[in-house]
């Protein structure tokens, strides 16, 4: 090879490098300013996940939270009693109180 031959070849090189080196930079950029949202020391645990949050989806929906009108309830049965105690104090061992 030439002389002329061997410097056009470095120098397509080097702008191909040049070429690379601008898109990683851009590339760089835009990965530090994601990472800029998560290093805030004053944004809370809460909002560093991003994305959005559930507060923020049910604004647009208009509903209220919570059962809505005529919703049938619903409750835990109560418990059966598993042993009967008979009280036979007229005061309380504890406080003093007199029995009802």
């Amino acid at each position: 090879m030439d002389k002329d031959a061997i410097i056009k070849q470095l120098k397509d090189a080097i702008d191909q490098f040049k070429r690379e080196t601008e898109l990683l930079k851009g590339r760089i950029k835009e990965l530090e300013a994601k990472l800029a949202m998560y290093e805030n020391a004053h944004t809370p645990p809460s909002l560093k996940r991003g994305g959005k949050r559930k507060k923020d989806q049910n604004k647009g929906s208009g509903n209220k939270p919570g059962q809505k009108k005529g919703h049938k309830g619903v409750t835990r049965p109560p418990a059966k009693p598993d042993r009967h105690v008979d009280v036979t104090k007229d005061r309380c061992p504890d406080c003093g109180t007199k029995a009802w």
